[in-house]
């Protein structure tokens, strides 16, 4: 199953995506927005596997909507130009469909983002004990363990901080937990999950690694205490 959001500024193109996608099972209809600054004000809200976007609108175009936006998911571009391949394989989109667009077209780039994300999902059960894969900039970037500092929920996002660089991406703390199986990272707070082995001090309701405060709920604290050796 997709969540999929529709940003498409022409009536009469949005009405026919979204029998397109009412037409399909495998596809959840999120959202259908006829401008990218909707878009902008309401995705944080939204769990979005897959945008149909429409290149060229007034306003805000929907290549810089895609700038706008720190974690993108899936995009197939809906347009009457063929004249962003460029922009295509730049941001890596999944298909590009030229309107108007027939059922037999659009079930085919749906069924390459349901492969796409079925790879996606097959990476991460792969993962082992000691390492997980992100997505970043449309490519799959491996991250061992021991380079993870904390993760910190942002929204609807969450920030994934590193000795070296720091990543967005998009899902809950509680989707995080549920795929990390490593007894050495825990939930201090409602929005951070750390890593214990970098945890240099802890004092009252807080913790620090390497110079991040970071809170410790009253809920979490006994299930900390336990998990850290006391002499």
């Amino acid at each position: 199953m997709l969540n999929c959001i529709i940003v498409e500024d022409e009536l009469m193109a949005r009405k026919s995506l979204e029998m397109l996608c009412d037409k399909s099972d495998d596809i959840k209809l999120v959202g259908s927005f006829e401008n990218a600054e909707s878009v902008q004000k309401e995705i944080g809200k939204l769990n979005v596997d897959l945008i149909l976007l429409d290149v060229e609108m007034p306003g805000m175009s929907g290549i810089e909507l895609l700038d706008s936006l720190s974690v993108l998911p899936q995009i197939i571009f809906t347009t009457s130009n063929t004249e962003y391949a460029y922009e295509a394989f730049e941001y890596d989109v999944t298909d590009f469909i030229k309107k108007p667009i027939t059922l037999l077209r659009f079930r085919k780039a749906i069924d390459k983002a349901l492969e796409r994300k079925e790879k996606l999902e097959a990476i991460f059960a792969a993962s082992s004990n000691n390492e997980i894969y992100i997505k970043s900039s449309g490519r799959f970037i491996r991250i061992p363990f021991d380079e993870i500092l904390y993760f910190e929920n942002v929204g609807d996002y969450v920030k994934v901080i590193t000795h070296k660089n720091n990543h967005i991406i998009h899902g809950s703390l509680k989707s995080i937990a549920a795929r990390i199986k490593n007894p050495r990272f825990i939930k201090v707070h409602r929005s951070y999950i750390v890593n214990l082995d970098k945890v240099v001090d802890i004092e009252d309701n807080t913790l620090v690694i390497e110079k991040k405060v970071i809170p410790i709920s009253r809920s979490h604290k006994p299930i900390l205490m336990q998990s850290i050796n006391i002499l």
